[in-house]
């Protein structure tokens, strides 16, 4: 990315020079970004009840006690008109930076790369993608338009390490249930394509069910039981958030199949860590929300600042966990467990 610093020049004597940065966002037309205007940012999440979407809100709060700028929340709570339309009316409200998490990156693409940077707007995209890349990796994960993307560990890639864990734990034929977030959500479509790629190679793998939820544990409950009641020799649960395994944990347990049906699951978190020491997971992947959040909002610091930013920073900005290869998502079992750090709960 290429910044230049350009001074204002003082039209009337005794005006004070306004300093001014040009960001280039990989437009033809850079972001001229007002040095002299504080920092006002506006955070667009997909469901703020959701404990991950939490852990983003606190890591924007902990940089905005740093660096003393203000922020808002906007929750679109699962309904991508909805965040449009806030992104519409953010337009017009004076905010100079936003942090994007899409509810579905095609839709909000237009308000991203072409209003928000038309309005001199620096947008970063934390963990979430735009644009239809959610099946994308590495450099092609970052929108034009934008000034960086900061995540990976949610990447076709990524939920296809866990799924080949799952594979490789459990030779032979298997009956597999997965649980999904909403239709359409960057998540759920970059979850869809590792999942056909993995029972292309893995023809063992039968995937016998699957099942959209809202991401609560009470729906991915639910939605357990059902797969249960339909497939009673079911042996693997797949599911794309720790959500998926609080809700499949009880309905094992109640069926009297917790231990005997595998879990496995992306997005660890604080209980994923406890589940694993009991036995009740089998394995999960290093998921950093918060530094991601505290990434994204570094990166526009340093924009607004004149240094350069890199388009895309992979592993949501965390240092890699034992045993992790760079540009790969960890994966986390009872043998590196101790190493891992959640930061959801």
């Amino acid at each position: 990315m290429r910044v230049l610093l350009i001074a204002g020049i003082a039209s009337t004597p005794g005006m004070a020079f306004a300093k001014e940065v040009q960001v280039d966002v990989g437009l033809p037309k850079p972001v001229v970004v007002n040095t002299d205007q504080p920092l006002k940012l506006a955070l667009f999440i997909e469901i703020g009840t959701n404990s991950a979407v939490q852990s983003t809100v606190t890591g924007v709060r902990n940089m905005a006690k740093k660096y003393g700028f203000e922020f808002d929340v906007f929750d679109a709570r699962f309904d991508v008109a909805t965040q449009v339309n806030q992104m519409q009316n953010a337009l017009l409200n004076g905010y100079n930076a936003w942090i994007v998490v899409p509810v579905e990156g095609s839709q909000v693409c237009e308000s991203v790369t072409k209003l928000a940077p038309e309005a001199n707007v620096l947008v970063a995209q934390s963990t979430g993608t735009a644009c239809g890349r959610s099946s994308k990796e590495g450099d092609e994960l970052w929108s034009p338009g934008t000034l960086v993307y900061v995540g990976g560990n949610e990447t076709p890639n990524a939920f296809k390490a866990v799924m080949e864990k799952a594979a490789a734990d459990n030779p032979g034929p298997q009956k597999v249930g997965i649980l999904t977030g909403p239709n359409l959500h960057p998540i759920t479509v970059a979850f869809d394509k590792a999942l056909e790629e993995v029972k292309a190679k893995y023809p063992d793998f039968k995937v016998v069910a699957v099942h959209r939820t809202d991401y609560s544990p009470p729906d991915n409950q639910i939605k357990t039981q059902t797969m249960l009641q339909a497939n009673p020799d079911l042996s693997i649960i797949v599911g794309a958030y720790t959500n998926m395994s609080k809700g499949a944990v009880p309905a094992l347990e109640a069926a009297g199949k917790l231990g005997t049906v595998k879990v496995y699951e992306a997005g660890g978190t604080a209980w994923s860590v406890d589940a694993l020491k009991k036995g009740w997971i089998k394995a999960t992947t290093g998921f950093y929300r918060q530094t991601a959040a505290e990434t994204a909002v570094q990166a526009i610091i340093e924009a607004r600042a004149g240094k350069p930013v890199p388009h895309v920073i992979l592993n949501d900005g965390h240092a890699p966990i034992p045993g992790q290869k760079s540009g790969e998502v960890g994966i986390v079992t009872l043998d590196n467990v101790g190493a891992y750090e959640p930061q959801s709960p």
